[in-house]
């Protein structure tokens, strides 16, 4: 960091450039008394006492009882802990003020275009922070270990998280590479495909590189579009379903899901172990469109990668229904979101 980063840090905590200037005099000649920092700055003594009550107020300078009394700058450690301070409090007194500004005009199921690759990154973590249900990620090996603790705080919190990495042809990723992501419960290689998290399939955020329509100053897309996402879950399934086999733990009952194709997934490897399943699904009824809510026990789970018909068969009462996707047609139930629990 250049001189002119540090002058910068101490513009941010309200103090001058002559402020700055003094603590790094005494940092640099000190302890010294104020006519000798006087005389260093070459600056008149009323300026330089000016200076030192604004830093002592803030705790970056210490003064001897001696006569004269001598000065001295505290550690840059602390000069950096008081400013990550400073900034934390008002970074939490802004946002309680921006959180409670009422909004007007809002719009959903939309696309919107970042334009900072730092901008990127912090959309991907704020998204993966804010998941409840699943997660799914996708990406480079060095994008899933730059998202690894976030990852990791999610599976802490319960959400179910997918995470599949690219191995493009011709390129083996080291044993003691995939040893760092033994954290993740779901981790499988895949050749190659897009850079995106999707949260609860409400959510969208794709990187641009391989999405050629855009411009070279656009990183990325923020989807909130259901149409289009849907559309991004179903070709995540396709190559997670043919991915190579990293990690794949059994996930623990209850498990709330929103992407009925691993939910699908899920219950057919449960029930393949003779774990009886009881399901609660919402969504919508296909005919009419109504919301509703369908729960009973999951007697079997209909998978046809090649028609892409796939849905739970699930007796509720004296009912039989298919409880289907988003995009379910011929099926009685689209399910929304889904809760997986053993048959008690």
């Amino acid at each position: 960091m250049d001189r002119e980063r540090v002058l910068e840090l101490f513009r941010k905590m309200g103090l001058s450039r002559s402020d700055a200037r003094t603590y790094l005099t005494l940092l640099s000649s000190g302890p010294l008394t104020a006519a000798k920092l006087a005389e260093e700055m070459g600056v008149n003594r009323a300026k330089v006492y000016a200076s030192l009550n604004r830093l002592f107020s803030k705790g970056l300078v210490e003064v001897s009882k001696g006569k004269p009394a001598l000065y001295k700058a505290v550690s840059p450690k602390i000069v950096v802990e008081t400013f990550r301070g400073e900034m934390d409090k008002l970074g939490e007194e802004a946002l309680n003020y921006l959180t409670h500004i009422e909004r007007k005009g809002r719009v959903s199921h939309n696309i919107w275009i970042l334009r900072s690759r730092m901008g990127l990154y912090r959309r991907i973590r704020y998204a993966i922070r804010e998941a409840e249900k699943d997660l799914i990620v996708c990406g480079s090996i060095t994008f899933i270990k730059r998202l690894l603790d976030e990852l990791l705080d999610a599976q802490d919190r319960g959400v179910m998280v997918y995470s599949m990495i690219y191995e493009p042809p011709g390129y083996n990723i080291k044993v003691e590479t995939l040893r760092a992501l033994e954290g993740l419960n779901k981790l499988k290689i895949t050749l190659t495909g897009e850079h995106l998290v999707v949260r609860d399939s409400s959510l969208a955020v794709i990187s641009y590189k391989k999405w050629r329509t855009l411009k070279e100053s656009s990183y990325g897309l923020v989807i909130e579009e259901p149409l289009f996402i849907n559309y991004i879950l179903t070709d995540f399934f396709r190559g997670w379903y043919w991915a190579r086999v990293v990690q794949d733990k059994p996930i623990k009952l209850p498990a709330r899901l929103t992407v009925h194709k691993l939910a699908l997934l899920e219950a057919d490897q449960l029930m393949r172990c003779g774990v009886k399943l009881a399901g609660e699904f919402e969504g919508w009824w296909v005919q009419t469109g109504e919301k509703g809510r369908v729960k009973g026990e999951i007697i079997d789970v209909y998978m046809d990668l090649r028609s892409g018909l796939m849905y739970f068969g699930v007796k509720s009462g004296d009912r039989y229904i298919r409880v289907g996707g988003p995009d379910a047609i011929i099926e009685e139930f689209a399910m929304k979101e889904a809760v997986l629990r053993e048959c008690s």
